[in-house]
């Protein structure tokens, strides 16, 4: 059975793709929630909804394509970052709650993953 690999080799270049994708993502978060003035709320709607777009694309490559790669790393770090200020600075529940939160969240998600697939 051929397997399809559409993650980026890793390698050093990887690695530095990676902060300069993460840099990115805090950046565009801030400026459209701050510069822009839309708040996070509205921003977490927009880089949702980026998210969704690239995933999909992604997802329906049958190989690895760099641009659609990194555009989906760069929309999970962007939409990262706009759940996470809104938990802290819009619910002000602080960095230690809003990752208890999250955390909760991942747990759920493997939780529902692990069910689902043994069934």
């Amino acid at each position: 059975m051929k397997t399809l690999n559409k993650v980026a080799q890793i390698t050093l270049l990887f690695w530095l793709m990676k902060i300069v994708a993460t840099t990115l993502g805090e950046s565009l978060g801030d400026f459209i929630a701050q510069t822009l003035g839309l708040g996070y709320m509205v921003g977490i709607l927009i880089t949702f909804a980026f998210f969704c777009i690239v995933l999909g694309i992604q997802l329906t490559r049958k190989k690895y394509i760099p641009i659609w790669f990194w555009l989906v790393i760069i929309a999970t770090t962007t939409l990262g970052t706009e759940i996470s200020d809104f938990i802290d600075r819009s619910l002000h529940l602080g960095y230690t709650w809003g990752s208890l939160l999250l955390f909760i969240g991942l747990l759920t998600t493997l939780f529902l993953w692990y069910k689902n697939s043994i069934i």
